[in-house]
């Protein structure tokens, strides 16, 4: 098949099978600006927006904006691209389709150019800015949900507020720029894995204000909106292999296409101070509270996913839908953990939570999305806090069994120790560093010490000793026996 570079004169000539742009994009005004421009907020938001754009409901794009020094790679292929994508959806039964995206105008490296960045988000056209920076992004402390003063890279930007780098203190920066100027505040959107992300990003805001700009303060409590939301759609790292593939197949030489999951949601509270896209015609949900969507997602599908990667890892998958389907793992995450997890989530209106985690089950055995163990396995010590421990906190205290959870933290310490179980070497992606390996591997002699260095929080004494005591046991087991022997007997004891 004849292939054509993915750009505007080229988008005639490609496959009819491909969809393309209808709208006008020379017509649209670049008003929202995304923070952390990545495979997921492709997949996602700018997937949603894109769908009104082809409904002629919209007529504002995005302005994407990267904050992390050498991360932008993708911004110099999308505008070699005219910012144009590929996003190819696949379903669990094989069904695929392919669009190119153009809800994505334009883009920018704002390491490199932090005094640009901050007046674009500054500029009087910008209505909305969107975030996904992932956990590791926000600099909070997870105990109190505020900024993390003792950060070096909050310390930092105390220090030298004309150069911000951390995404908290750039805001503040940009929100003082508009105040200055006259302007009305915004709407600053995250769509992050954290808890209550929108209250979480205002605090951290807000603690730079206060040291930085307190004259903004008041205001920026008043008048600038911080929507909590709930974002979901499993996307995985973009391969080398899947650039081939869309080549191949649809004649796109797109060098950074997206590939995800057909199933996509997004929860967003209304709390909107500024112009928004009218996201509810393309199918999100607006609520006035997001926090049971928000904690059913992170606990039942964030957490079996850091669960199941562990496990299915040290029994030699390197595939999600290979873990998932493993008998073994299968059992232990639908029948086990989401069972202990369950408890502690809110009533989540309009969801039936059985068929939610059924579902959840069927979405990761979805071979066709090529998703990798090892991207779930990535950053567990930003994960498991939020995602494992909360969840065990509050079931150790409501006296509810949680062996299932601590055998899966037991399968995260082993995990850590940074050989598999053939004695390969294990390519661990944390940024808790030596710190968590080292509690990993003293685990079995302080395992109280390890839950403590993982971020347990919130058991009494007697409490923590019981819950060491049993991640004692699994990873004893699971060092002495192996995993699979271990999960059989876990299995078999919870019959």
């Amino acid at each position: 098949m004849e292939s054509f570079r993915l750009c505007l004169g080229n988008l005639s000539r490609l496959n009819k099978k491909v969809s393309i742009p209808a709208y006008d994009r020379g017509a649209l005004s670049p008003s929202i600006i995304h923070i952390g421009l990545g495979n997921f907020h492709r997949a996602h938001q700018a997937a949603y927006l894109d769908e009104l754009l082809e409904k002629g409901i919209e007529r504002q794009g995005i302005f994407g904006i990267n904050l992390l020094p050498g991360s932008f790679p993708l911004g110099d292929i999308l505008g070699e691209q005219d910012h144009l994508y590929s996003l190819v959806t696949k379903s669990p039964a094989g069904e695929e389709k392919i669009r190119v995206m153009g809800s994505i105008l334009g883009c920018m490296d704002g390491a490199a150019n932090m005094e640009e960045a901050i007046q674009c988000m500054a500029d009087s056209k910008t209505s909305l800015i969107t975030m996904t920076i992932t956990e590791k992004g926000y600099y909070f402390d997870k105990k109190s949900g505020e900024c993390d003063s003792s950060e070096a890279a909050v310390q930092e930007d105390l220090s030298q507020r004309e150069r911000p780098k951390t995404a908290a203190a750039v805001l503040a920066r940009a929100l003082s720029v508009r105040y200055k100027n006259g302007m009305k505040p915004l709407t600053i959107m995250s769509c992050d894995n954290i808890p209550s992300n929108g209250k979480t990003l205002k605090k951290c805001v807000l603690f730079f204000c206060r040291e930085l700009y307190p004259e903004i303060v008041r205001w920026v409590e008043d008048e600038a909106g911080f929507p909590c939301s709930m974002v979901d759609r499993i996307t995985p790292v973009t391969t080398p292999g899947l650039v081939s593939e869309i080549e191949e197949r649809y004649g796109i030489a797109d060098r950074w296409p997206v590939c995800c999951e057909d199933f996509r949601q997004w929860v967003l509270e209304g709390d909107f101070r500024t112009q928004v896209p009218k996201y509810e015609e393309a199918g999100v949900q607006i609520v006035k509270d997001a926090e049971p969507y928000e904690l059913m997602k992170m606990r039942l599908l964030n957490g079996s996913h850091s669960a199941m990667a562990y496990l299915s890892y040290l029994l030699g998958c390197r595939m999600v839908d290979e873990g998932i389907g493993h008998p073994l793992v299968n059992a232990f995450i639908r029948n086990h953990y989401m069972e202990e997890v369950t408890p502690t989530l809110k009533e989540v209106p309009g969801i039936d939570l059985n068929v939610y985690k059924d579902t959840l089950i069927s979405r990761f055995s979805n071979k066709n999305t090529g998703d990798r163990i090892l991207r779930l396995a990535s950053e567990g010590t930003s994960k498991i806090p939020n995602f494992t421990l909360k969840p065990l906190s509050e079931g150790i205290q409501q006296g509810r069994p949680c062996e299932a959870i601590i055998f899966a933290l037991a399968a995260w310490a082993r995990f850590l120790e940074g050989k598999d179980e053939q004695g390969l070497p294990i390519p661990i992606e944390d940024s808790g560093g030596p710190i968590i390996v080292e509690a990993a591997l003293s685990a079995m002699d302080k395992p109280e010490a390890f839950l403590l260095a993982a971020g347990l929080q919130g058991l009494s004494a007697a409490q923590l000793k019981a819950a060491g005591d049993s991640l004692k046991s699994s990873l004893g087991a699971i060092r002495a026996r192996g995993t699979k022997q271990a999960l059989e007997e876990f299995l078999h004891l919870h019959v």
